[in-house]
């Protein structure tokens, strides 16, 4: 049987009984209600659900930014804590460094006033020697010290002589001989309480020594004279002998 065409359905609409015509009627109105309600809801619902997904998308961007921010205070206290941490490591270091410095300050002014410190006056307090490898030139420090009570500034000149043996006989190197030519009257001192002088003196090759000689002369005052043994004030290990 073929269907009618669309052209078709006035015509039979208008053969159809007036009261089938109702009928058809509320019922095709029946189901226009029902979609179009049924589209409402739909709508509705969609309408939800959406505005739903946007608020909760809202509300987990807020939380992401809330965590963001809590991780970058994290992260910036710890930043603080590691450099208030490596300043503090940085200042223990420089205290125990500086304990150190003084603990040997206190040792060497403990010498200073120790049994062989002479007080009232201008005194050697002791004289090192360390030798240049593979020369005959030695280092020398000379530590001086003046503990007379109220004691001023002294200045003065300090100067040093060998004694020893030279081609079998007793000889002495004076301070021109073991300095140069050019070292005048000797090196000079300035200071108050203690003081080290430091210097390099040049032995001949055929010179044993045997004791050193320390001559201060200072401004305005009678000279003051320490001799040492060559083998108390070197520091090499040998017990005498040349270089």
């Amino acid at each position: 049987m073929r269907a009618p065409h669309f052209r078709d359905w006035p015509s039979r609409w208008r053969a159809l009984p007036s009261r089938r015509r109702n009928s058809l009627g509320i019922v095709a109105a029946v189901l226009l209600a029902a979609v179009l309600f049924g589209a409402g809801v739909l709508t509705g619902r969609l309408s939800t659900v959406v505005h739903g997904t946007a608020a909760r998308e809202a509300e987990l961007a807020e939380n992401n930014d809330a965590l963001q921010n809590q991780l970058a205070i994290l992260q910036r206290d710890r930043q603080v804590s590691q450099i208030a941490d490596r300043v503090l490591q940085k200042n223990l270091a420089e205290r125990d460094e500086e304990i150190r410095s003084l603990r040997a300050d206190q040792a060497f002014y403990s010498k200073l006033v120790g049994t062989d410190a002479q007080p009232g006056g201008l005194t050697v307090h002791g004289l090192t020697l360390t030798p240049l490898a593979k020369t005959h030139a030695w280092n020398f420090t000379v530590t001086l010290t003046h503990s007379a009570e109220g004691a001023k500034e002294i200045q003065g000149t300090l100067s040093l002589a060998v004694e020893g043996v030279r081609a079998d006989k007793l000889a002495t190197l004076d301070w021109p001989t073991l300095a140069g030519a050019n070292a005048g009257a000797g090196l000079p001192f300035d200071f108050k309480y203690f003081q080290q002088v430091q210097g390099t003196l040049m032995l001949p090759a055929d010179f044993t020594p045997n004791r050193v000689r320390v001559t201060l002369q200072p401004q305005g005052a009678a000279a003051v004279t320490r001799t040492l043994t060559w083998s108390e004030v070197v520091q090499s290990g040998l017990a005498s002998g040349t270089p």
